[in-house]
């Protein structure tokens, strides 16, 4: 007769008596129970079990028939495919790996060496094991521990035996679980680790001990500058990682190639290598039939941000390769096995992967279309899980980047209707997310803005103009819309996005403590004022007269430093906008010397963007009769010293002259001068 929920809740009670036997008899009905059923794992999880078992197993008193009937507990609740993860996290809390680690030493039970060996490698399958720490005695001892099996193993596992190596592999493991963060990886190479890993690459006699090394060195040099220096300068390592990508085991070369891509992305490994050997490498372990999601990541990771190796990406197939793993992850979750969280995971990676291989070249965000990448994003875009819907989302950021995708695929896709629904998701990263792929859908040249606007698009962005201090993202992607919004807009859209945004919200955004809110908001008004005088006068209206000025002045008056350059040409465009096209305010402009003088200084910046802008400022102000006040101010010894420098683009030298010739004698008599071009809204991204 079965047990019932009671009895269950009873042995779970019983594993805390002070009666050793019936502790044990308690684990074995628990252990009879759990193995083989995730109803009763499920059950048993419920129950606490975990703290239970975390309980005996760090506990010196347990005898050893109790610590086998506990780890292979601890082993089986691992193993499960729904409750796994959430399982090792919480026996990893409670020092079991420590524990378990103790149950490797020298002398153990035969039985509970191999309970402890199976365990851990249940529990090490999982990113989520020791991410929060290593409980117990804490990560430190811990790590101590795992050193002294690697340092220990001689001149090689092999020598000692199939257990010595197995006992190395699950050391090494639990220190790539471990290095979940910079400061544990600094935490785990300052005990010598990093020194024992590089001897133990060069020594590997078993190709899951290759393996499992090259994953722990995966792991300590992710993001880390530093270390990937260490790796590059020690002896052989880099070469290892190049060689090993082309290794005849999978796990070897999905590793090598984590390693290697550290070091590229860190630059301390030769473009062409990562190139003709890693990035095929990679690709090839993205189209198996059984692909592990780490090779997913670790092809994206190594194409951030760099089209040379996109392009080689690209050229090995890596886009139909990633669109056929999406199919495939699609194809598995609604089989009778399918799993939600694996599929996750999986979307999750291939499109986050996928975006980043097409984020720089026109040619491969056509390959994406064309492999079909659309249907994917459409249907991910409705999916249960915030992570896949907000990949999805930078996937098709991505590929609408792409003028021609953006004017014909995109709208053929129905992007729209779905992105416009995830401005209103309750989770802020999809969201963000979602504003940011409208972006350069609402661009001049894309047919869906007038769609998007007719759908409501305005009162959504402003609502979420006024999302919580929590949700910054949110607020800057929805003004960045919003901006893109008026690039190139008519009258009529100008009109409509005032009405709806408020000029006076923009001002003082422009102005606000946010510095990606301030460049939007800069960018805006620029918009609001390019080409057009109702959009000028609109801005002095908000405010009057003076204080206007002397909100242009402050912005004009930034520095030209990185962090601030964006906004500051910004509000240089805006000022020129004002002096072509305001009748009304063009003169006040001209005549304002605080504001003049900031145009001034900015022509001379060593920052390109910047002097071109102030540059087409100094004509407009000309024109608008500011000649005289531009010459008391210096400008003339300006312009020849910018002409005079031959190291400046070719585009500050244009607009110089351009600049000096304002200020020829029959000019100044005559007032006479160069108009600017009317038109400097911005273009999409």
């Amino acid at each position: 007769m079965a047990d019932t929920a009671a009895q269950h809740r009873g042995y779970v009670a019983q594993v805390g008596s002070s009666d050793p036997d019936e502790v044990y008899g308690a684990l074995r009905r628990i252990k009879n129970s759990v193995i083989g059923s995730s109803t009763k794992k499920a059950l048993y999880m419920r129950l606490d079990v975990v703290a239970a078992v975390g309980a005996v197993l760090t506990s010196e008193q347990t005898s050893v028939g109790s610590r086998i009937q506990a780890t292979a507990i601890a082993g089986s609740l691992a193993r499960s495919r729904t409750a796994g993860a959430a399982a090792a996290s919480g026996l990893a809390a409670r020092g079991v790996v420590a524990a378990l680690v103790r149950q490797l030493q020298a002398g153990t039970d035969e039985r509970l060496v191999e309970a402890s060996e199976r365990a851990l490698y249940a529990l090490l399958a999982h990113d989520e094991t020791l991410a929060a720490g290593g409980g117990g005695g804490g990560e430190a001892a811990l790590v101590e521990q795992v050193l002294g099996i690697i340092s220990g193993s001689g001149s090689g596992a092999q020598e000692a035996g199939p257990r010595a190596a197995m006992r190395l592999e699950l050391a090494v493991l639990i220190v790539a679980r471990l290095c979940v963060s910079e400061a544990r990886q600094y935490m785990v190479a300052n005990t010598g680790v990093l020194a024992a890993l590089v001897q133990q690459l060069g020594r590997a006699a078993h190709v899951r001990l290759q393996a499992a090394t090259l994953q722990a060195l995966a792991a300590l040099s992710y993001e880390n500058g530093e270390i990937c220096a260490a790796l590059a300068e020690a002896d052989g390592v880099a070469a290892a990682a190049v060689r090993l990508a082309r290794a005849s085991d999978a796990h070897v070369r999905l590793h090598a190639c984590r390693v290697a891509a550290n070091l590229s992305r860190m630059r301390a490994l030769a473009g062409g290598d990562v190139q003709t050997v890693v990035v095929p490498a990679l690709v090839r372990l993205v189209r198996a039939p059984v692909a592990d999601v780490e090779a997913v990541r670790a092809l994206g990771y190594v194409c951030h941000e760099d089209a040379d190796v996109q392009a080689a990406a690209r050229a090995a197939g890596a886009i139909d390769a990633l669109v056929g793993r999406l199919s495939a992850a699609w194809a598995a979750a609604q089989g009778d096995f399918g799993d939600a969280a694996r599929f996750a995971r999986e979307a999750r990676a291939a499109f986050l992967a996928l975006g980043t291989v097409v984020s720089t070249s026109e040619d491969s965000r056509r390959a994406a279309v064309d492999a079909g990448a659309f249907s994917h994003i459409v249907r991910a875009l409705a999916h249960d899980d915030s992570g896949v819907r907000a990949a999805a989302c930078l996937c098709a950021r991505y590929i609408v980047r792409s003028v021609a995708v953006c004017r014909t695929h995109a709208a053929d896709a129905g992007l729209l209707r779905p992105l416009l629904a995830l401005l209103r998701d309750t989770c802020s990263d999809v969201q963000a997310a979602a504003a940011a792929t409208l972006v350069n859908l609402l661009a001049d040249f894309s047919p869906l803005r007038a769609d998007a606007l007719a759908q409501g698009l305005l009162a959504t962005l402003v609502a979420l103009l006024d999302a919580p201090a929590t949700a910054p993202a949110v607020r800057r992607n929805a003004l960045w819309a919003v901006r893109n919004v008026l690039v190139g807009a008519d009258d009529a859209t100008r009109r409509a996005v005032v009405g709806a945004v408020g000029v006076e919200r923009l001002l003082a955004l422009s102005e606000g403590s946010d510095a990606a809110m301030r460049e939007h908001a800069t960018g805006a008004l620029r918009n609001v004022a390019a080409d057009s005088a109702w959009g000028c006068d609109a801005l002095f209206a908000a405010r009057g007269l003076p204080p206007t000025l002397a909100l242009l002045t402050a912005l004009a008056q930034r520095p030209d430093a990185s962090a601030d350059r964006a906004a500051l040409v910004h509000a240089l465009y805006l000022a020129n906008n004002i002096a072509v096209r305001s009748d009304t305010h063009r003169a006040h402009v001209a005549a304002h010397v605080p504001l003049v003088q900031a145009v001034v200084r900015h022509a001379a910046s060593r920052a390109s963007e910047v002097a071109v802008a102030a540059l087409w400022c100094v004509s407009s102000v000309a024109a608008a009769g500011g000649t005289r006040l531009l010459r008391r101010l210096g400008v003339v010894r300006v312009l020849e010293q910018l002409l005079a420098d031959a190291s400046l683009p070719l585009e500050v030298h244009d607009r110089a002259k351009s600049c000096i010739d304002c200020f020829s004698d029959e000019q100044e008599q005559e007032e006479e001068v160069e108009q600017a071009e009317p038109n400097h809204g911005e273009q999409a991204e």
